[in-house]
């Protein structure tokens, strides 16, 4: 018994669609974040949300915020301490006193290279 045209055409379309879809590759994962070029001397922890003003704390240590200290999210915009709301992966470097000076959230990226861990 023969089809109909319209019932063929949707068919055929939709056998097209199937093929089309499993000779397609994969979409490549997109990159997720950046990866900046941090100093040297900067060390590697896990920073938890600040509790208390002016202090952060770093693999279970808490350190005083210097004067003028910068916090950069992911994205490498500078935030305030308590817009941190989730522990996250960092590297952060101190000053002269020890208090932390620059502190870097890590990207996804970031915290997959080698130096990171």
């Amino acid at each position: 018994m023969p089809l109909d045209p319209i019932t063929s055409a949707i068919i055929s379309s939709v056998i097209s669609s199937v093929v089309e879809g499993a000779l397609t590759p994969a979409p490549v994962e997109p990159a997720m974040g950046i990866v900046r070029i941090l100093p040297e001397e900067t060390k590697t922890g896990k920073m938890l949300p600040p509790t208390q003003w002016g202090q952060v704390q770093i693999d279970g240590k808490t350190y005083a915020l210097s004067p003028g200290a910068q916090i950069r999210n992911e994205l490498n915009m500078i935030i305030m301490p308590m817009m941190v709301q989730a522990p996250s992966k960092v590297r952060y470097q101190t000053d002269f006193t020890g208090a932390v000076h620059r502190v870097w959230i890590l990207s996804a990226a970031e915290a997959r290279l080698p130096e990171n861990r």
